[in-house]
């Protein structure tokens, strides 16, 4: 009589049961016990099981200690990364004016760092970097800009590209101190020119300004009886900060010798007042005068009558 193990017993009985109609399960008696075709359903199936959610390779990701606002004239920002491979030759993190990037070229970056593989722990690293808004060509201020990184020395690994985004401060505009320009400021007409007189960068605040010629030694920004000519400039006349006078300037007056001592063009706010951002100071010089040969009389026949000078010492 032929025998059957149990393991022979156990593959009839999956046939049996995969060739049972669909929803019909037994119990078959063996000599080795009952075999029950409902616990036989993955007997003889190859498929495989399905796996579970594998575990995804990291993505590189960059945040800023600062991203906006960054002092134009330069800032420093603390750059940290996680998810990045720490293989190769490291990364290169730095400032790029976007329409000028490059992953090759070390022109195009405005600023740059390496970080060397063993400053990549787990994927992770840090590094501060000094950034200004306008260097070699490139300028934040009118053009956008980011925080790259990309795998070092060239590499065509693009898996480690970053791209963050950075905005900078526009920087206050100090406006230029008051400044005068003369149309003439030397070799002045001694008996009197006209000097036409240009501001910029003035206020134009109430109550306007005085613009005249005072000797050095005497000037005052409160004493009219100084002033050897003055104009009065009203606000309404100084437009975006800039205005046009005429003064007429002689060399002596009132007490006042612009040929022996030096004098210049002031200006300061009117009437007396104590903002002193308005004053100015231009010098001027004056031509020396022709010299006017001396008139000598000699009486000749009871008449007075002029001498040449050359013959003066006759």
């Amino acid at each position: 009589m032929r025998t059957f193990n149990k393991a022979a017993i156990a593959a009839v009985a999956a046939t049996i049961a995969w060739t049972l109609p669909v929803g019909v399960a037994g119990a078959f008696t063996t000599p080795f016990g009952d075999i029950d075709t409902g616990s036989l359903g993955s007997v003889g199936s190859s498929a495989p099981e399905p796996e579970g959610p594998g575990t995804e390779d990291p993505v590189p990701a960059v945040t800023l200690s600062k991203s906006t606002d960054l002092t134009a004239a330069g800032d420093t920002v603390t750059v940290s990364g996680t998810g990045f491979s720490g293989a190769g030759a490291g990364l290169y993190v730095g400032l790029i004016q976007d329409s000028k990037y490059s992953a090759t070229d070390s022109t195009a970056w405005m600023t740059t760092q390496w970080l060397k593989p063993a400053d990549i722990t787990a994927g992770a690293w840090t590094a501060t970097i000094d950034v200004a808004a306008v260097v070699n060509g490139s300028d934040c201020l009118v053009n956008t800009c980011s925080i790259y990184t990309v795998a070092a020395h060239g590499s065509a690994d693009r898996t480690q590209d970053t791209k963050t985004p950075v905005t900078f401060k526009a920087p206050v505009v100090v406006p230029a101190g008051p400044a005068v320009t003369l149309s003439k400021a030397t070799d002045v007409a001694p008996a009197g020119e006209t000097i036409t007189v240009s501001g910029t960068g003035f206020s134009g605040a109430a109550p306007g300004l005085y613009v005249g010629l005072v000797q050095d030694s005497k000037y005052s920004a409160t004493d009219a009886g100084a002033w050897m000519t003055t104009a009065f400039i009203r606000p309404t006349q100084i437009v975006g900060g800039a205005w046009t006078a005429t003064v007429d300037a002689a060399a002596v007056l009132n007490g006042s010798d612009c040929l022996v001592n030096t004098c210049s063009i002031y200006t300061v706010a009117a009437h007396g007042s104590a903002d002193r951002t308005q004053d100015t100071k231009t010098p001027v010089s004056f031509a020396a005068p022709a010299a006017t040969a001396a008139s000598e009389f000699r009486t000749v026949a009871g008449k007075s009558l002029p001498v040449a000078p050359a013959l003066a010492w006759l």
